[in-house]
């Protein structure tokens, strides 16, 4: 008996986008935060003959130095959260994309059919911003291959899906769903093998059961 759900696949579109510039942005948050820290305990001698220490906002409200320096904090630790939470995931009944933020279903009757392709491919056509599309179409993830879902219908606005979960999650075209993980060839046997067994559960709950269906001729006759 196949498992209720299939294995998370982590999702790299999430994981390379967030782990860019991560870096920079603790840098920027040590930076702002020592200046604080500078400001706020240093002997007032220390800033005497600085060009900034005669600048009013510096001196009175160094506490906004303390603030931008925890936000850009949260932000470098919010990249490293998001990029670990997202993935893809089969279940008996549908497809889960987990994002950062969001979560999305996809049920099988949705689908139509699912194949791989290669991003440069997907996203030749369009349907990226110059960055993402600057990203993910140059010769390092160009070539990588993702799991395309063609789908029949969407469960809501594509417009509403795309704010939360990303252009790079959908095709050019809002036809599909594009699952890039690392191991595409296993998702797409999962896709292709939960889609098989829920499609003949909803043929078993059509046709009904067996030994129902003979009681049923029985009482006829």
């Amino acid at each position: 008996m196949a498992a209720k759900k299939g294995k998370k696949h982590p999702l790299l579109v999430y994981r390379i986008r967030y782990r860019r510039h991560r870096g920079f942005y603790f840098f920027v948050a040590f930076v702002v935060l020592a200046l604080f820290a500078a400001i706020r305990w240093l002997p007032a001698e220390t800033w005497a003959n600085e060009p900034l220490s005669n600048v009013w906002w510096v001196r009175d409200y160094d506490w906004v130095w303390l603030i931008i320096g925890l936000v850009v904090l949260a932000l470098a630790f919010f990249r490293i959260i998001a990029g670990a939470i997202p993935y893809v995931q089969c279940s008996a009944r549908n497809i889960k994309i987990q994002a950062p933020l969001y979560q999305a279903v996809f049920s099988y009757k949705r689908v139509h059919e699912t194949r791989p392709n290669t991003l440069f491919h997907v996203f030749e056509k369009g349907g990226l911003t110059r960055g993402e599309r600057k990203f993910v179409l140059n010769d390092k993830y160009g070539g990588q291959t993702a799991v395309i879902v063609e789908m029949n219908s969407w469960p809501m606005s594509i417009h509403w899906m795309r704010f939360w979960l990303g252009n790079m999650v959908f095709s050019s075209d809002n036809r599909a769903l594009v699952l890039w993980v690392e191991d595409w060839m296993g998702l797409n046997r999962e896709l292709s093998d939960y889609k098989d067994r829920w499609r003949e559960r909803q043929k078993q709950a059509r046709e009904g059961d067996p030994a129902t269906n003979l009681y049923r001729e029985v009482l006829k006759k």
